[in-house]
């Protein structure tokens, strides 16, 4: 009887075994990401907000010296007894070349803005699926405060696993 009962216990042993090892191969691994830790950790993004403020600081300069250029007409326009209509005419020349150099540049600033984010997202979704499939998740959820996801345990916070990851791939590592 006594050799049964610890057959039988051991068999239902190895069957919870069994159940557990089946249990954690089946159930899908998953994780979160704070996205907005994962964008600014990320060096693409860190190099495009260089390039950027490169360009932005050119544009600026130039816009300075159209500025500085108004100034000082109009301060030739002021200090003149007779008005010069070829002073007052190029005044108004310079000025519209500042309104107008100032939109375009405010408008390429724009564009380029989001043309650095677009190129920034395609590459950091394509390194969260690569590290998702490398490292076997079924699921990486993106918590944002947008209510994708509402709550998630600390210890399935892998952003900054993530962060690393994706600066290697970008780095050629």
């Amino acid at each position: 009887m006594s050799k049964t009962i610890t057959l039988l216990f051991s068999a239902i042993l190895l069957g919870l075994l069994a159940l557990v090892i089946y249990q954690m191969k089946t159930t899908p691994k998953t994780g979160y990401v704070v996205i907005q830790d994962l964008y600014n950790g990320f060096e693409m993004k860190k190099e495009m907000e260089k390039k950027y403020k490169t360009t932005k600081d050119a544009r600026d300069k130039i816009l300075d010296s159209l500025s500085f250029e108004l100034k000082t007409i109009a301060n030739q326009i002021q200090l003149e007894e007779e008005k010069n209509k070829e002073t007052i005419k190029q005044f108004e020349i310079k000025r519209e070349e500042y309104f107008l150099r100032k939109q375009t540049f405010e408008e390429d600033n724009e564009i380029l803005t989001k043309q650095y984010d677009q190129e920034i997202l395609t590459q950091l979704n394509q390194y969260v699926k690569d590290y998702s499939l490398a490292n076997n998740y079924s699921y990486v959820y993106g918590s944002d405060g947008s209510g994708a996801l509402m709550y998630g345990d600390e210890k399935n916070n892998i952003t900054k696993e993530v962060v690393v990851f994706i600066n290697s791939k970008y780095n050629g590592l």
